[in-house]
């Protein structure tokens, strides 16, 4: 018998608020005790539906044509999903959301689940549970759930939320989304399908409380630094007995394959994670084809080797390492100069700036922001070259909106 996949949509949880709050998740730290738990899983977009379609198509370029999240393309790059996937090898499949239909008719106009799975809207949280209910009646399923009641817009759908100020919604929201991931595992182990369910759980993007700007008000579907881009990833089933700690930096553009391996395959979990070969991971906040908006969106892209993230908008290039600096305060290139290409430090802020500044940045140290910055700046050039071109778009048009050369020094 095959196995049944539960895929279940972490909204807007950053791996920071994850690891800072674990009382506002006693579900998913019960369930981190028992599942494979990636360290350095990084989203590639910072809005739901496009991590939503960058997963299920397995790659980055199927909406690049598009000049806004309405418009639907006359062609697309892939031409099945992962749960088409499935759904042609005999998987009963559903993707159901609650609580709100924001872009739920426009995502499915553009196939944003799939061309022969549409995302189904349950406004009342019983018709949601009861379509999992039913939906793991027939064997194999493959189900996905996106509870979007942590999401900034929609937070006061919790109980007596509207009487509650921000703060308390912002809580709120998470205790009631930990609560549907313990509700759906209730479902699966009354139903008796625990011993026969792989699930995964996986967060689409944090939240930005205007630490980078206001961007109209904007916490995410802005700049895609660490806080908005690493995310949780669990792999879950009943045989995995203790937590399993990988370090290997993955996408969720990988999750497609690594997925549909294990099903169809029934392929090893750690052997399948152990033959990904990622040196970077691509994000970005909005469509090739959609237009620069700075006081917005702010549209931008950023590159991460699991160490040092490196980000480039219109306003020019910023590097980071957010192993130390996790909310991407720090940016290591306002310390330098950037002319005809080379990169040298600014003396005046290296005298002026003397004990622990001084002991940290020290040559070796320097060498190392030198030479992560001229690697890490051909890649993310490059591969933000290849969306622009796959967005029907110029290289021309990209250094138009892109600063490759210049550095930012508003973003610190």
């Amino acid at each position: 018998m095959k196995r049944n996949l539960l895929l279940i949509h972490l909204e807007s949880l950053s791996m920071g608020m994850y690891k800072l709050n674990k009382n506002l998740f006693p579900t998913l730290s019960e369930i981190e005790k028992k599942s494979i738990l990636f360290e350095k899983y990084f989203s590639t977009a910072t809005s739901t539906l496009m991590v939503i379609s960058d997963m299920v198509y397995g790659g980055l370029e199927q909406y690049e044509k598009c000049e806004s999240l309405d418009f639907v393309p006359e062609e697309y790059c892939y031409s099945s999903s992962l749960l088409d996937d499935l759904k042609q090898q005999g998987y009963n499949t559903g993707i159901y959301t609650y609580p709100t239909g924001v872009d739920r008719k426009s995502a499915n106009a553009r196939h944003a689940g799939g061309f022969q799975n549409e995302i189904f809207l349950k406004n009342d949280y019983r018709e949601y549970l009861k379509a999992f209910s039913e939906g793991m009646d027939k064997e194999p399923f493959a189900l996905m759930a996106c509870n979007y009641i942590s999401n900034l817009s929609i937070n006061n759908y919790t109980e007596m939320g509207y009487w509650r100020s921000g703060a308390d919604n912002w809580k709120n929201g998470y205790i009631a989304l930990d609560q549907s991931v313990k509700d759906l595992f209730l479902l699966l182990k009354e139903r008796g399908k625990l011993e026969s369910t792989e699930v995964i759980l996986y967060g689409d993007h944090g939240d930005d409380y205007w630490t980078h700007g206001f961007h109209n008000g904007l916490a995410h579907a802005i700049e895609p630094n660490n806080m908005l881009t690493h995310t949780p990833l669990f792999i879950w089933n009943s045989s995995i007995s203790c937590e399993v700690k990988s370090w290997k930096l993955i996408n969720t553009t990988d999750l497609r394959k690594l997925i549909y391996n294990r099903l169809m395959k029934e392929a090893n979990w750690e052997a399948e994670i152990d033959k990904i070969r990622r040196s970077f991971s691509l994000a970005r906040n909005e469509y090739a084809a959609q237009p620069l908006r700075k006081d917005s969106f702010n549209k931008s892209y950023s590159l991460t080797d699991g160490k040092y993230l490196m980000m480039v908008s219109n306003d020019g290039l910023s590097l980071f390492d957010i192993e130390m600096d996790s909310g991407c305060h720090n940016n290591f290139l306002r310390f330098f100069i950037l002319k005809d290409g080379i990169l040298r430090e600014n003396e005046d802020i290296f005298k002026k700036n003397i004990y622990h500044f001084g002991y940290f940045m020290n040559k070796k140290q320097i060498r190392m922001i030198r030479q992560k910055y001229y690697y890490m700046r051909t890649n993310l050039y490059q591969k933000v070259a290849r969306l622009y071109i796959a967005g029907n778009r110029m290289v021309e048009d990209m250094l138009s909106e892109m600063n490759f050369d210049k550095i930012n020094y508003q973003n610190n």
